[in-house]
């Protein structure tokens, strides 16, 4: 449908000469024709243009129909007289006006469009696309004044035969001529640059190869050493801390093989942003500085780095007026992913959260963080661990390098998801408004589509559901399992005093209180034979407290073999008649040692 519409207005124009023409362009024919396809073809092509499927060629359509339905209806012995004699003429002169006046006027020539559907995105802010397009549509202007010059022969010469081969053949001979030279002119313009031609290599026609590493290397074509620009926001030129971080990555990059080029924002001069939303409405800003020229660096640079010192827990002032002013670029994603660095440096405080911004920021001009560089330095070449920051330049320039040399990115992450549904709802919602952010993603193919904006398609492995199934049956038998050991009543715990160790540590469970009224004593316990320890109890205050090991100074020493001890517990032996006939002895106040019954009366249980 959409190269149907591409090819009507055209196939109408054919379609009305050649009626024109046998029906000799008859007034009561003409009129209502050329009016009709006026009011058809306008609103057509108008809203195509909206979509950014039409060129500028496309508005010489209505443009003619205009002049042949104001001929026709208001001055038909004048307009319309040469809307008839010379159609095919006036045609050619349309297009002529169409390829050479927008040039004129600032606005891109006529053969960007087509050239931007083959072309890489990041592309097309390059100097020698923008200079072989110019080239390319002068030759087109040029080639439509010739055809309109070969169509008016017959009228000029009467007797140089049919007029048909003036008006038909010959115009699209040349114009074949034209389609020939779009073909080649590209490739012998970057060869008379010293850059290689244009056939793609095999890598580059890969489906599986991002298409950052196809404009990678379409671009070291063009380039004979690749460059690295970087942005600094510091009002402190050459000698700040910033500069010379930046001098640490510039020469591990001269040992790669890269240029880096430092800008300076205080040698610069850049309004503050007025906040009107014209760039994203009308695609570009209005304000007139040198806020342009440098975001067309870093478009057209191999590799990004900012770098801003610390100002108040942010960016400097200059640095935060220069990304401002970057509104319209961030709406729009460049198509390609070249690799950046964020460098940042405080007294102490902040640097990790500006290079932090600064790193989300480098989106804006067709870049991903490819890592952070951060110091803390209080006076001018004062780092702490300058060392460990030279080396840890040293690897970031190595890693940047390889990512251009590679065409080397990261894979998507959420923020990469977030600005996609965020700034692409945008658009999409308030297309009216920005119509030149909605026509640049429409332009890229990634508003519906986030693969395509990331460049990385989503894998699709091979779905089992057999092992799916078993894997859910396990899950239900182990929770059926679960629940039944739940269900289960708890088994007894096993029964205490056992041992004469137990029967010892228990028997603060049997204490009287009122017994132990002003006593204070410990009663020692050496344990021998099937066990073998020593314990204490004290009693103070009231209170029995059983402890491990022996006491400093026990006032009743008991040394006991465990069967012994553990039978008079359970009450199978009397302790007076055990002491009496020599079964345990004891050191120290026998007194104490006959109030254990009264302070103890209660058996464990």
């Amino acid at each position: 449908m959409q190269r149907f519409l591409a090819y009507s207005g055209w196939l109408a124009l054919f379609c009305y000469n050649t009626l024109g023409g046998v029906i000799h362009f008859r007034v009561t024919v003409m009129r209502p024709l050329a009016l009709a396809l006026f009011l058809g073809l306008t609103p057509l092509i108008f809203y195509r243009r909206g979509q950014g499927r039409a060129s500028d060629l496309e508005l010489s359509l209505p443009l003619y129909f205009f002049l042949a339905t104001l001929g026709f209806w208001l001055s038909p012995d004048a307009l319309g007289r040469v809307m008839t004699v010379y159609a095919v003429t006036v045609i050619y002169l349309l297009l002529f006006l169409m390829a050479a006046v927008p040039p004129l006027l600032g606005a891109a020539p006529f053969t960007t469009y087509f050239a931007r559907q083959t072309a890489p995105a990041a592309a097309w802010d390059t100097p020698l696309f923008k200079e072989i397009n110019r080239h390319l549509t002068g030759f087109w202007a040029g080639l439509f004044a010739l055809c309109a010059l070969v169509s008016l022969a017959p009228q000029l010469w009467p007797g140089l035969g049919r007029p048909w081969l003036f008006s038909l053949v010959f115009p699209l001979a040349l114009l074949g001529v034209g389609f020939r030279v779009n073909r080649w002119y590209p490739a012998r313009r970057r060869r008379q640059l010293g850059l290689a031609p244009g056939p793609a290599a095999p890598e580059e026609s890969n489906p599986c190869l991002p298409k950052t590493a196809a404009f990678t290397k379409e671009k070291s074509e063009m380039s004979a050493t690749p460059k690295v620009v970087a942005i600094n926001g510091s009002p402190h030129e050459g000698f700040g801390n910033t500069s010379q971080m930046l001098a640490m990555l510039q020469e591990p990059l001269a040992r790669e093989g890269f240029d880096l080029e430092e800008v300076f924002l205080s040698r610069h001069h850049i309004e503050y942003c007025a906040g009107c939303g014209l760039c994203i409405e009308k695609g570009a800003c209005w304000i007139r500085d040198d806020h342009r020229a440098i975001v067309h660096k870093l478009l057209e640079a191999d590799a990004v780095i900012l770098a801003s010192p610390v100002y108040f827990r942010n960016v400097t002032g200059q640095m935060k007026t220069f990304l401002d002013r970057s509104l319209g670029y961030g709406h729009r994603p460049r198509g390609t992913w070249k690799p950046g660095l964020a460098v940042s440096v405080s007294a102490g405080w902040g640097e990790t959260m500006v290079v932090q911004y600064l790193g989300q920021s480098l989106r804006v001009y067709g870049a991903f963080a490819l890592g952070h560089l951060t110091a803390m330095a209080t006076h001018p070449g004062g780092f702490i661990g300058r060392e460990l920051v030279a080396a840890r330049a040293a690897d970031l320039a190595r890693d940047l390098a390889r990512a251009v040399r590679e065409g080397r990115r990261f894979p998507a992450s959420d923020q990469d998801l977030d600005f996609w549904h965020f700034i692409g709802g945008l658009v999409q919602e308030n297309r009216e408004f920005m119509k030149a952010d909605y026509e640049h993603w429409q332009k890229l193919g990634i508003l519906e589509s986030f693969e395509a904006y990331v460049g990385q398609k989503r894998s699709q492995p091979p779905r089992n559901e057999e092992m799916r199934q078993a894997w859910l049956q396990e899950l239900r038998q182990r929770q059926k399992d679960r629940s039944a050991a739940a269900a289960q009543p708890p088994a007894d715990p096993a029964p205490r005093g056992q041992t004469a160790r137990e029967m010892i540590e228990m028997m603060p469970e049997g204490f009287n209180p009122d017994a132990a009224a002003g006593l204070t004593v410990t009663y020692q316990f050496e344990v021998s034979g099937s066990e073998n320890f020593t314990a204490h109890l004290r009693i103070a205050n009231q209170q029995a407290v059983f402890h491990e090991g022996p006491a400093a100074q026990p006032e009743v020493t008991i040394s006991t073999p465990a069967d012994v001890w553990l039978a008079i517990c359970r009450g199978e032996f009397d302790g007076a008649q055990a002491f009496m006939t020599g079964k345990f002895k004891v050191a120290g106040d026998l007194g104490l040692l006959m109030k254990l019954n009264a302070i103890f009366p209660r058996k464990p249980s």
